[in-house]
């Protein structure tokens, strides 16, 4: 992530795209920290992370997509949609996973025309206040989250 972090104002819709899909995250939704070994000697574990696993959904409940490590967006209908190169904007709300942009990549069926993703009002996921130390070495924390996601291609 980019240090300091942007604003969440400096996240714009793209200029010459439009909003293909809206998808808000269903209450079972976490971001997974994982317990791990670091290269600092002045904290030699830290969290890791986040991974998503999460279900997100349009307003309609049409569409339903898992949303995972990748990160991957992957809907029920087999449509799949990676994103890359996360620009990272910090969240307005205090304790929120950022805010991000992505490049879509390797979009199929419904998200072949899909190449930025946005991840907005984001509300919790950020890592946990638990111990990370070699007692708790790979172990994993599921923290709720929720976002929206946003999904744009190019206007015709």
């Amino acid at each position: 992530a980019q240090n300091p972090l942007p604003d969440a104002s400096g996240l714009k819709e793209p200029e010459g795209h439009a909003v293909l899909f809206k998808l808000h995250t269903l209450p079972t939704s976490v971001q997974i920290y994982t317990c791990k070994a670091s290269t600092d000697p002045a904290k030699p574990f830290a969290w890791t992370g986040p991974d998503p696993d999460a279900l997100v959904s349009n307003n309609e409940k049409t569409l339903t997509v898992h949303h995972y490590k990748g990160p991957t967006w992957e809907a029920t209908g087999g449509s799949i949609v990676k994103g890359s190169g996360a620009k990272h904007f910090k969240a307005p709300r205090e304790k929120s996973v950022d805010w991000l942009e992505l490049t879509a990549t390797n979009g199929t069926r419904q998200f072949a025309k899909v190449d930025i993703i946005h991840r907005i009002d984001t509300e919790g996921g950020i890592p946990p206040q638990s111990p990370c130390d070699a007692s708790h070495d790979q172990e994993q924390a599921r923290v709720p989250y929720s976002a929206t996601y946003l999904f744009y291609s190019p206007k015709r």
